[in-house]
């Protein structure tokens, strides 16, 4: 096949929405529209970062081949507590277009018309009514309206991301599950990758959605946010006793008994009502108790029934239900799978890079290109600011006058850290996904369980309950980790050793896991720098990393965004680059 350079340019428009800039398979930037906007979830078309790809990129708009857009339909949250009407009307759209997509929207959680086909029949006709003006608008910004354009549906795109990004060959042939809230019609699939192709062999309507129907509606039952909280629900989970309403959660959501690799919904779209009849008097950690052990137990019948059926043992996994780091787990550890690959950005901002390679692949096999095939390395896609530019908005601030330039900062942070700092570190290029990697991360001393309080009471005012999470040198992993293996974007849970009481404070005080994010040098050699300078100080192989951002905000973009930060908390330090900030 001849070799051509092709550059696709991608990006979602509704939850989560997000762009990338993707060259022959290879992501050379993304960024998440909440990030630059400081609106966390942000739902709405991207606008700053579709520009802001090709500005980090130095990618000229004239060199994209095709622009890929993701989901058929918009996606959009879910509003608690309150019916899908009108009010949901976007920016720029008529009057009529959101009555219809409104209306449309409320039968999709009908159940005699959820089926396939009246999914099949709502996206059809609701791709039809697809606003685009204001896509228009920003694609004639960059001189990109002549470019070819197709969409991408939902959980091809979801699919897509994990696949075309696994650490597997295209020859390997491989199981691929989605699942989530809903996109397109449809909340979750399962597909055969095999030499490059997706072949989706079952999935399941909005309707019988884990996500809305199930894991989603649990988290608002329990006063907190669907689409968001989820995490929540999950960390409270090992406090409580599955047992004492496991038969309730069973009663809301199976697998269907002739459809082994489908979803059913048993509760009907009236899932509130439903659930305070069922749950009244239960206490609320044995809820989250039951209802995570009954999502783990349905995941991982799903997969081996696929297993069993096909005899394909390499599994991949995206949308927003595998950001269930514990589920995960459970799905690692079954002897039936041979290897498993979560793609990190499992969420719906992951579907814009999803979108992307999966344009890209269709795009070489219709032209006769050559396919690249590039693994997943790293998440570091977004902006990165050089000292010049953080001096110079430390002088616009009056910050300068109390910074302190090292040639690197990096050891200096490892150091005070292990002297009891709770110190920011913002440096290099912004993570991707919802989980900061180091770059914009609140770091500390993980031996000292009282950081967790500090930390909640400086920072991050979040729920008691809701645990941190370590970054451990890769070369240590097995002196923390149970039956450890790379684990770089923390997206499974592990047991742990006796030694865990070294990292203490970054460990679920419940049922003594850990989410990691295992490190090596290749892949960050700055932030090594850090946890090898707290490693001579204390010989200890891991700390405390949590995401550098306030409660209800995003992680943290620009150093403006930084330095608001640092203000409008207790935090010990700030390391803006390469400079080192106190009050």
């Amino acid at each position: 096949m001849p070799k051509r350079v092709v550059t696709v340019f991608s990006f979602s428009d509704g939850h989560d929405s997000s762009a990338a800039l993707i060259r022959d398979g290879r992501v050379l930037a993304a960024l998440q529209e909440e990030r630059p906007k400081n609106v966390k979830h942000y739902d709405g078309t991207p606008i700053t970062s579709m520009k802001e790809v090709f500005r980090i990129t130095n990618v000229h708009p004239s060199e994209v081949d095709v622009i890929a857009i993701t989901n058929l339909v918009r996606v959009h949250a879910p509003s608690p507590k309150k019916s899908y009407n009108s009010s949901l009307k976007l920016p720029h759209e008529s009057k009529t277009n959101a009555m219809i997509w409104s209306a449309l929207h409320m039968f999709s959680y009908v159940p005699f018309v959820s089926s396939h086909t009246f999914a099949n029949f709502y996206v059809k006709i609701l791709h039809s009514l697809r606003e685009m003006r204001q896509i228009k608008h920003v694609l004639a910004e960059l001189d990109l309206l002549d470019k070819e354009i197709v969409f991408v549906e939902h959980h091809l795109a979801h699919a897509a991301s994990a696949y075309r990004s696994s650490p597997s060959s295209y020859e390997d042939p491989t199981l691929v599950f989605t699942a989530d809230g809903a996109g397109d019609g449809l909340s979750s699939t399962v597909s055969i990758g095999k030499n490059g192709q997706l072949c989706r062999i079952a999935s399941s309507p909005s309707y019988d959605s884990l996500g809305n129907a199930f894991y989603g509606a649990i988290t608002e039952y329990l006063g907190l946010k669907p689409w968001n909280d989820e995490y929540k629900t999950m960390g409270l989970a090992p406090y409580g006793d599955p047992k004492c309403c496991i038969n309730s959660m069973q009663k809301v959501i199976r697998i269907k008994p002739k459809a082994p690799l489908e979803f059913e919904n048993k509760i009907s779209p009236f899932v509130q009502s439903k659930l305070q009849r069922m749950l009244a008097g239960q206490r609320f950690g044995n809820i989250a108790a039951a209802a995570q052990q009954h999502l783990e137990d349905l995941l991982v019948t799903w997969v081996k029934n696929a297993i069993k059926q096909f005899e394909i043992h390499k599994v991949v996994c995206s949308g927003g239900i595998f950001l269930n780091v514990k589920a995960n787990k459970r799905i690692m550890e079954l002897s039936e799978v041979e290897s498993l690959f979560v793609y990190p950005a499992s969420g719906d901002a992951g579907t814009a890079i999803g979108a992307g390679l999966q344009a890209y692949f269709e795009y070489c096999r219709r032209d006769g290109l050559k396919r690249e095939k590039v693994p997943l390395t790293d998440l570091y896609y977004g902006p990165s600011f050089s000292d010049e530019q953080i001096e110079l908005v430390l002088k616009e601030t009056g910050w300068i006058k109390k910074a302190q330039y090292y040639k690197s900062v990096d050891s200096v942070v490892g150091d005070l850290v292990s002297e009891g700092k709770i110190i920011a570190r913002f440096k290099g290029r912004l993570e991707y996904g919802p989980r900061s990697l180091g770059n914009r991360s609140i770091l500390a001393d993980a031996r000292d369980l009282r950081m967790v309080g500090r930390i909640n009471s400086a920072v991050k005012h979040r729920e008691f309950w809701v645990p941190f999470a370590p970054t451990i040198i890769e070369d240590c992993m097995d002196e923390y980790l149970l039956n450890p293996k790379s684990s770089p974007y923390m997206i499974v849970a592990f047991d742990t050793t006796a030694k865990r009481d070294e990292i203490i404070a970054a460990i679920h005080p419940s049922d003594k896991t850990c989410r990691p994010q295992t490190l090596s040098e290749d892949v960050n050699p700055d932030y090594k720098a850090v946890l090898n300078a707290f490693q001579m100080k204390t010989g200890v192989g891991g700390l405390l990393n949590t995401s550098f951002n306030l409660h209800g905000y995003p992680i943290v973009c620009s150093p403006k965004q930084a330095l608001w930060t640092f203000e409008n908390s207790q935090l010990d330090g700030l390391a803006l680059g390469n400079y080192y900030l106190t009050k």
